[in-house]
């Protein structure tokens, strides 16, 4: 199946106070790949700023920018028009004795962090579930079933640098939260896992051009052979109402907005909304 998707995604940062410097990047491009077909891409910045654009070591566009005069304000926009296809999500029948040929190639995505570490109750939990029958995909299913099951779906109850192990233990959080956890369980199985970034739309009845809240999101994708996308948070495989901007450890190497300012300013909020279309 393919869907034609329009995504608007504006973003404004208020300072408490004129900013004289700052220095900023966004990751808000979907990728163009196998399964997306980019129409039409563009990201526009006010006030205007000097700025540049480079695809990062885990294979992101972003889009890097400096201001170098007094405000108290950003707006971004990115508004990209896309093609996606949903590909087959086929399991290969790898299993965890098998996984390992990976692991050099994917050594990055095999290593826990501190964010991604699940806490000894979880790792149990995660034993008690799987066995040597089971296939990386089953595997993965299996944990994300789990994690969905235990979490709730509670948006502002964490924040960006929440660890897996705090969101697990207070059993709530956002749809990061959900993909830091099932990373952090297929990692310490040696099994290759990656943080996605992107958008999904949450209505896919809605007419041809109606505008759709939509939301960035995150999902997580396992590797056996190939990867494999699946979205914990609404426990479904990824496809058509899935664009993916990026892919990285965690959160943090595909953060939507990252900045640093100086000025009398001290402090910033940052207030986002997605407007997403169907168009075919």
């Amino acid at each position: 199946m393919t869907s034609t998707l329009r995504i608007q995604h504006r973003t404004d940062v208020h300072y408490d106070g004129p900013v004289t410097q700052s220095f900023d990047e966004v990751r808000m491009t979907p990728l163009y790949s196998d399964s997306q077909l980019i129409r039409s891409t563009s990201i526009t910045i006010t006030p205007q700023p000097w700025h540049f654009s480079y695809v990062d070591y885990w294979g992101t566009q972003v889009t890097s920018f400096e201001l170098h005069s007094p405000h108290d304000r950003l707006t971004i926009n990115a508004d990209t028009t896309l093609d996606i296809v949903k590909l087959p999500h086929l399991d290969s029948g790898m299993k965890l004795s098998e996984v390992s040929a990976g692991h050099e190639r994917w050594y990055e995505y095999v290593v826990n962090s501190p964010v991604t570490r699940p806490g000894e109750e979880l790792l149990g939990r995660v034993r008690e579930l799987v066995d040597d029958s089971m296939t990386i995909c089953q595997i993965g299913h299996v944990i994300s079933e789990m994690i969905h099951e235990e979490m709730r779906y509670v948006p502002g109850s964490t924040r960006v640098d929440t660890t897996a192990q705090q969101a697990w233990e207070a059993r709530s959080g956002v749809c990061q939260d959900f993909a830091h956890l099932v990373i952090g369980c297929l990692r310490s199985l040696e099994i290759p896992a990656r943080y996605v970034s992107g958008y999904v739309m949450p209505r896919t009845e809605a007419t041809l051009g109606e505008p759709v809240e939509g939301q960035t999101h995150a999902w997580v994708q396992w590797w056996d052979g190939v990867w494999n996308g699946f979205d914990p948070t609404n426990l479904v495989e990824t496809g058509e109402s899935h664009a993916r901007v990026g892919c990285g450890r965690e959160y943090a190497d595909v953060a939507p907005f990252k900045g640093v300012f100086s000025g009398s300013g001290t402090t910033s909020t940052y207030e986002a909304a997605v407007i997403i279309r169907k168009l075919a």
